[in-house]
């Protein structure tokens, strides 16, 4: 029994395709961390981390401890680094689950060099131009090298996050990465190795393959996704398949007699409306644009969700018909199973991406 008949739909099978493609692109020599912070882009971060790790991911990339911890409960044995969103007192718990931290400052190395008993592999992160978390890559060399001479921290690489601009300036890629290797020459000069050196997420993955050094941290094109203007040089499959729901009651709406003009949808004749339990929570991004046709013939009627986190109103049609579908530039809902009029269990489909993407 489904308590709330609304599910995510995803495909490993794309997700591990996606890996391979990634693997081809950077060669088999560069070690290849995957994302899957934000719980898998809202895919699952276990179960999205299991398939890329089967299909070739050195490592897992996550957000934050939480993230890492969740994943290790759920039986994720790969290494998992954690980027820095975690204060100095979460030292012990990270050491004590074998994620590998990454520093920011001196504060942090010192609360992680207190706390291990053995040697500690740490990453620490470069602020190249993102203006963000990262020491500032002008005093990164002094900071690591201060970092290196507390007792039992070992430095296993070295990260960045890009600033991607807008203009996709390959000038400006190029004075990011020259930030980041001369910091790498400096310390490797000063007798510190940097054995990691990642720096290339998603958007420099697919622009610029001078930025993929020795290792690599893609995000969002593992899951199929690129944006607007961007091209991949190796084929990326959706691992999103459908946000699948069933309409939970139906309901007869009359045009109001008064405040009709506060309606959250205008209501000008009697019409049948079908609720769906897919809010804000589930994945559905707002009121979407009016737009309905059918596969049979065009239905006069229009397509309307209203997002929130309690439920929304599925499409309404003064005259449903069999294998209808109702589709917009936001999303796509369609009968999974054929109906001579709406009524609760109707299966409907959406296709829509599950959460804001982000960038990396």
């Amino acid at each position: 029994m489904m308590p709330r008949p609304t599910t995510l739909e995803i495909d490993l099978g794309a997700a591990g395709a996606n890996v391979r493609a990634v693997r081809r692109l950077v060669g088999p020599a560069r070690k290849i961390f995957a994302v899957v912070k934000a719980d898998g882009y809202g895919h699952g971060a276990a179960e999205m981390g299991a398939a890329f790790v089967e299909n070739g991911a050195d490592a897992l990339g996550v957000a934050d401890l939480g993230e890492g911890l969740r994943l290790r409960r759920r039986g994720i044995t790969a290494p998992i680094l954690v980027y820095p969103n975690s204060l100095p007192d979460a030292a012990p718990v990270t050491m004590a689950h074998g994620l590998t931290p990454t520093l920011v400052d001196l504060d942090g190395a010192r609360a992680y060099s207190e706390a291990a008993t053995t040697p500690c592999d740490v990453f620490v992160k470069v602020d190249v131009g993102l203006e963000r978390l990262g020491v500032p890559a002008e005093q990164a060399v002094k900071v690591i090298a201060a970092m290196m001479e507390l007792p039992r921290l070992r430095l296993a690489g070295l990260c960045a996050h890009p600033h991607d601009a807008e203009g996709r300036d390959p000038a400006y890629a190029e004075w990011q990465l020259g930030r980041f290797t001369t910091v790498v020459d400096e310390l490797e000069a000063r007798g510190i190795p940097v054995p990691v050196r990642l720096f290339a997420a998603s958007p420099f993955l697919l622009k610029f393959p001078q930025t993929y050094l020795n290792a690599v941290d893609p995000g969002r094109m593992l899951y199929g996704i690129t944006f607007p203007g961007e091209a991949s040089p190796v084929p990326l499959a959706p691992t999103f398949r459908a946000l699948t729901s069933r309409i939970i009651t139906v309901k007869e709406l009359v045009p109001r007699e008064r405040f009709a003009d506060k309606a959250p949808f205008p209501v000008t004749a009697p019409m049948r409306l079908g609720v769906i339990p897919m809010g804000s929570a589930a994945g559905s991004t707002g009121s979407m644009p009016a737009a309905c046709s059918s596969a049979a013939a065009p239905c006069p009627s229009c397509l309307r969700r209203r997002s929130s986190t309690r439920g929304s109103t599925s499409p309404r049609c003064r005259k449903p018909r069999s294998g209808t579908r109702w589709s917009s530039s936001a999303a796509r809902v369609r009968a999974r199973s054929p109906w001579p009029k709406w009524r609760s269990g109707t299966a409907l489909a959406c296709t829509m991406w599950p959460l804001p993407w982000d960038r990396a």
